[in-house]
């Protein structure tokens, strides 16, 4: 079973890094597959220049903490790092690409606004994915404000 967790430095995705590694346990032979997008702002000008670098910074960043998280739970992931307009579009993408047998994303990520609602990547990502798609919560997280 091949396994893909989009990260992006949130809680609720790191919770699915550590639900992934649970899985991948329990089903061997899988693997895991973490990915993390950069989202691409465009332009020449200095100023889109510096967002980008500041918003590819943070993705490696959450590649990573994601990265450690699977290797304390002894499993050792492949990563990847994309760039696109969409994270749900790139998810979606690198599912179909990989030959992914299921998702497993945070049911918030880094812009959550709200309890109510489900994230809008997650969202998407149910609805366009060409696997299943595992959604995990944490019981009780506040959402951000």
């Amino acid at each position: 079973m091949k396994i893909l967790v989009p990260v992006d430095g949130s809680k609720h995705s790191l919770k699915a890094v550590e639900t992934a590694c649970e899985a991948v346990r329990l089903r061997p032979p899988s693997s895991l597959l973490l990915l993390s997008v950069n989202i691409y702002v465009g332009g020449d000008l200095e100023e889109g220049r510096m967002v980008s670098e500041k918003i590819r910074a943070q993705a490696e960043g959450a590649l990573s903490r994601a990265q450690a998280v699977a290797q304390e739970n002894g499993i050792t992931p492949h990563t990847m790092l994309v760039t696109g307009m969409s994270a749900a579009d790139e998810i979606v993408r690198a599912a179909t690409e990989e030959g992914i047998d299921l998702i497993i994303i945070g049911s918030r990520g880094m812009a959550a606004r709200t309890r109510f609602f489900l994230g809008g990547t997650a969202t998407k990502v149910v609805t366009y994915a060409p696997c299943s798609v595992l959604v995990v919560k944490i019981p009780g997280l506040e959402p951000i404000q």
